[in-house]
């Protein structure tokens, strides 16, 4: 819990969008908006993926959607698994072929395709930054059963850590066969994860995966066909292998790590040089809390590959799971001289350097990045953030101002902003700041914690406590560190 002291928020997803902001010194509560009004704009977003054989006979119906205006596509990895060609049905009805394979995932069943589709013809879908919680409502769009464009409602009901990385949200929406791969939104219509699967034993047992997982798929530096990537698949390892893989990785969605274990045992004992298979065993290791079990499996494809990027990557992102930043530098430098153009593991070698204290090799491992991606917001918040801890308060304001002119409408920029005023003793600004963030996403709790301390450090109690009132629906703990500042515990 945090006693007497600002909350400091970095990011991590280098996608970043906003909402609409204000120069007002008090925050509003934007009213939601009915499920009628979001459906509408994320219909446009949201496909039918239909799935051919050889002879060009539909095998499967699925669903997807586009997450960029260039036709870029999500959908799960089972859905496209086994065709020989797909195409995509939009919701007024037209059809497209799926060019390409871009990048995909077994083991979070998650798969990026481009679609051959005109310019102006796509409306992308927001990705969220923010994590739903257990009893936030969301709704799922999608095709099952092949009708296509259906809406279900619910709520969050579980999430799980998945161990490779990723968040497994259990939903009470309904779902059917053909909504896998549609989106799971927010209230705020911004989209959350991704159907995977439902339980046909279990009485509303459906699951998604988090959005945040995309970050974990292996990139096609050629773009393979769908009829190209299916018959290189058949070639790979054995097809016994493949569906022990598949198998293990629904157990390990669900969190059934012991059964899980046992399918992915026998996937490596079947085709030892299945990166698949031993990424899958260090999960169910991690999972189960046999960290030394996991690090042995996850080294596994990098002796058989010392060149295996995703290997080593995996690993890095483990030793950081666990807190060994000191293993985890070296496995992402490795990385970097596989692919010195991923900027993924740069961005995480920064961090690490932060985490252990490392701030020169830190701040040079950002200018490096801002070097070759000059608007890469990530790295002007998190430079800007150190610059500003250290007392460089003209360059994080600098960096800040760079990255506000980039994204005007980020609520993480007007917090790092308000944070850096806070240590620079200047209330006003501060708060001025916050209320922008919040404006721009009025469930950012940790802006208004931020908001309702520097009130109470000005002595404006009654500030305070509305921000205490919102915090209580939104963070409970953070609520009642904020009460317990302006009200606090009197002792005998």
């Amino acid at each position: 819990m945090i006693r007497g002291r600002f909350v400091w928020l970095m990011i991590a997803a280098a996608a970043l969008v906003g909402g609409a902001c204000s120069t007002g010194s008090e925050p509003l509560r934007q009213p939601s908006r009915s499920l009628k009004e979001l459906v509408g704009p994320i219909q446009k977003s949201v496909v039918t993926v239909v799935n051919y054989d050889l002879d060009g006979d539909i095998t499967s119906i699925g669903s997807g959607f586009f997450i960029s205006e260039s036709g870029i596509l999500v959908t799960n990895f089972h859905v496209l698994d086994g065709a020989y060609s797909a195409s995509i049905k939009t919701v007024d009805g037209s059809q497209y072929p799926v060019a390409a394979i871009l990048a995909q995932n077994r083991l979070v069943d998650l798969i990026k395709v481009r679609v051959d589709i005109g310019g102006n013809q796509v409306t992308p879908v927001v990705l969220s930054r923010e994590q739903p919680a257990v009893a936030d409502g969301v709704f799922v769009v999608g095709s099952p059963m092949g009708l296509e464009q259906t809406v279900s409602e619910g709520i969050i009901s579980a999430v799980r850590e998945m161990p490779a990385g990723a968040k497994v949200f259990q939903l009470t929406a309904p779902i059917s066969r053909g909504s896998s791969g549609g989106p799971v939104l927010n209230q705020d219509g911004k989209v959350v994860g991704v159907v995977t699967f439902q339980m046909a034993r279990g009485q509303n047992l459906n699951f998604a995966i988090s959005v945040d997982a995309l970050d974990m798929l292996t990139d096609e530096s050629s773009h393979p066909s769908i009829a190209e990537w299916t018959i290189r698949n058949s070639r790979q390892g054995s097809a016994l292998a493949a569906t022990l893989c598949s198998k293990g990785s629904r157990l390990t969605i669900q969190g059934e790590y012991e059964e899980a274990l046992t399918f992915f045992k026998k996937a490596a004992e079947a085709s030892p040089d299945d990166p698949d298979a031993w990424y899958g065993l260090g999960s169910c290791y991690v999972g189960l809390d046999q960290p030394d079990e996991a690090i042995a499996a996850y080294k596994r494809p990098i002796e058989r590959d010392p060149d295996n990027e995703m290997a080593h990557f995996t690993l890095a992102m483990y030793y950081k799971a666990i807190g060994q930043f000191e293993q985890a530098i070296p496995t992402l430098l490795e990385v970097i001289r596989i692919d010195p153009a991923n900027l993924r593991a740069q961005f995480e070698l920064g961090r690490a350097y932060g985490a252990l204290e490392r701030t020169g090799e830190q701040i040079d491992t950002f200018k490096e990045i801002l070097d070759r991606q000059p608007d890469h917001i990530p790295t002007l918040l998190d430079l800007g953030a150190i610059m500003g801890k250290i007392g460089r308060y003209d360059e994080a304001m600098a960096l800040f101002t760079k990255a506000s002119g980039l994204e005007p409408d980020n609520e993480l920029i007007y917090f790092n902003i308000g944070v850096t005023y806070s240590r620079m003793d200047r209330p006003e600004e501060a708060i001025r700041a916050y209320t922008l963030a919040i404006r721009a996403n009025p469930r950012m709790a940790a802006a208004h914690y931020n908001l309702g301390m520097t009130y109470f450090n000005q002595g404006r109690r009654k500030r305070a406590l509305d921000q205490y009132e919102i915090l209580k629906g939104l963070a409970s703990e953070s609520a009642d560190d904020l009460f317990e500042h302006i009200y606090p515990e009197i002792t005998k």
